[in-house]
């Protein structure tokens, strides 16, 4: 789990860099919350592997999606070919 900011100049840096956890929230492993301003609303649930760099209002819950795709039988596309 990462929280805080991807970079922050020297001179923001006593500013607040990690983002605010209300009460009763689930926060799953590989989540990442990034930004000082963000807020997790009380109630919440996060998923595991979540990029988040803006707050969520309380209980809500967010996760990654994943999909797979099936091509079937269908060929790979042509090789593109670019020319010098």
């Amino acid at each position: 789990m990462t929280w805080g900011a991807l970079h922050v100049q020297k001179m923001n840096a006593p500013g607040k860099r990690h983002p605010t956890i209300e009460d009763n929230v689930v926060i799953y492993s590989g989540t990442t919350i990034l930004g000082g301003e963000t807020v997790i609303g009380k109630g919440s649930v996060v998923g595991g592997n979540v990029w988040l760099t803006h707050s969520i209002p309380p209980n809500s819950v967010v996760y990654h999606k994943s999909e797979f795709k099936h091509r079937g039988h269908q060929p790979f596309p042509v090789e593109a070919h670019f020319a010098n």
